[in-house]
């Protein structure tokens, strides 16, 4: 279904036994994919096109995996359509980034609660699925950030800055240069942020992660770039690497974090190509892409 109304998505979801009002359903366009908002902390989604399809029968695919492996609270899925389609239940709590990373900048109990949490969530999801479980199915690389001739392509019309410009491409051939080991490579989330992930109202703890989308078999220091915040106070961070190293076994090495947080933070930039500076793109106006990608710069170089 290229396009879909919720008097459509109605009567599609009859076949999931729901029978709701064309007002009960909110419907979003999402790359390849229609998202419809349901009552009673659901959701829908629809192929719009075969790599929506495609993309669709891979998350629901992990999603179950997680559910059976690990303890930490993802979407689950409810009913799964012939046709393409599925029903999941969210998982429940809040999800308000820019309130709960004000909360994080200004509370560092909740930052280090948060930390410890999101630390045993990557410990669980990096060690109890094994390659063979995702292999021919899930890519091997993340999506973002994009290869680095579509990041330069783009620079140069979002930016003249010539300074900043150099610095980015030095950031950009040290990601090229690096050579990830075999064992540093697991099931990596691959856009975990504040974004992300559900938290209590009322205290902010954890109480799930969702939108595995941007899922790969890569390496494992992906997942901890934005816990990289752009205020002094690294809490948050500290707190994961603490809880996860013990939990998983493994070391992360922090130069490789921030490096995979500054190269996201240039593709973000390079992805404002043609937005007007005032139009807050993926979030950010130029100004706030700006800011991140000098701080992120700054901590690389």
């Amino acid at each position: 279904m290229a396009g879909v109304s919720p008097e459509e998505v109605r009567a599609t979801l009859r076949e999931a036994g729901l029978d709701l009002r064309p007002d009960e359903i909110a419907l979003e366009a999402r790359e390849d994919r229609w998202l419809a908002r349901l009552p009673g902390d659901r959701m829908a989604w629809f192929p719009a096109n075969g790599e929506g399809e495609r993309r669709l029968a891979a998350d629901r695919r992990l999603l179950c995996l997680l559910a059976e492996r690990c303890r930490f609270r993802v979407p689950r899925v409810l009913y799964e359509s012939g046709t393409g389609f599925d029903l999941r239940a969210a998982v429940p709590g809040l999800c308000d980034p820019v309130a709960l990373y004000a909360r994080i900048a200004a509370d560092r109990a909740v930052a280090r609660r948060l930390g410890h949490a999101l630390g045993l969530v990557l410990a669980e999801q990096h060690g109890r699925i094994d390659r063979p479980d995702v292999a021919g199915w899930l890519p091997e690389r993340v999506p973002w950030p994009k290869p680095i001739s579509w990041i330069r392509e783009r620079l140069p019309d979002v930016t003249n800055d010539a300074s900043l410009l150099a610095r980015i491409d030095r950031v950009l051939e040290m990601q090229d240069a690096l050579d990830v080991p075999e064992d540093d490579r697991s099931l990596v989330h691959g856009d975990l942020g504040v974004h992300n992930i559900a938290v209590d109202p009322a205290n902010g703890d954890l109480r799930g992660v969702f939108d595995y989308d941007g899922a790969a078999w890569d390496d494992r220091h992906h997942d901890f770039r934005y816990l990289v915040f752009d205020h002094a106070d690294e809490s948050l961070l500290d707190t994961a690497i603490a809880a996860y190293e013990p939990a998983a076994g493994r070391r992360i090495d922090r130069r490789r974090v921030r490096l995979y947080n500054a190269a996201s933070a240039i593709c973000y930039l390079a992805y404002r190509r043609g937005i007007a500076a005032h139009v807050r793109h993926c979030g950010r106006t130029l100004a706030e892409d700006l800011a991140w990608v000098r701080k992120a710069v700054d901590l690389v170089l």
